[in-house]
């Protein structure tokens, strides 16, 4: 079984959380640590490394999802990520990379899963209006 933990700037991580679990439902081990202006950077590494040995209680792997890649959050994942086996830090979480993540982490083995997260979140990034309107694509007489 994989564990997530989301860790991002801001409360996004925290509302990202949210929205998907409005899609997919509650899943067990995924967790979201949001470091915010306030948080020093010795309290946030406590934090998750708290959030991390709770995980790693229940779960043979981690996934850190976190927001930019060079960023606090990526920074303070790295260390930890460092010292575990079975570990990913993927940068860039979006709701279809969680999405993923959360309906397959108990199902998939670790580096497939880690492979599916990356893979769909890049898909998952696309200009649609080009794609949708060419003549070729069942889209093409969409009238707004």
């Amino acid at each position: 079984m994989t564990g997530i933990i989301i860790v991002t700037h801001g409360s996004f991580g925290a509302y990202l959380l949210e929205a998907c679990e409005h899609i997919v439902g509650y899943k067990e081990n995924v967790i979201s640590f949001s470091i915010i202006s306030k948080t020093g950077i010795d309290e946030a590494k406590q934090s998750i490394k708290k959030i991390t040995d709770e995980i790693l209680h229940k779960c043979d792997s981690i996934i850190y999802l976190v927001d930019i890649p060079g960023g606090t959050p990526m920074n303070i994942v790295l260390n930890f990520a460092k010292d575990i086996k079975k570990s990913a830090v993927i940068c860039g979480v979006n709701m279809s990379m969680l999405i993923v993540a959360m309906n397959l982490k108990d199902i998939m083995e670790f580096d497939a899963l880690v492979e599916k997260i990356v893979e769909d979140g890049k898909r998952s990034i696309s200009e649609v209006k080009s794609i949708l309107l060419t003549k070729d694509s069942d889209y093409g007489n969409i009238q707004g």
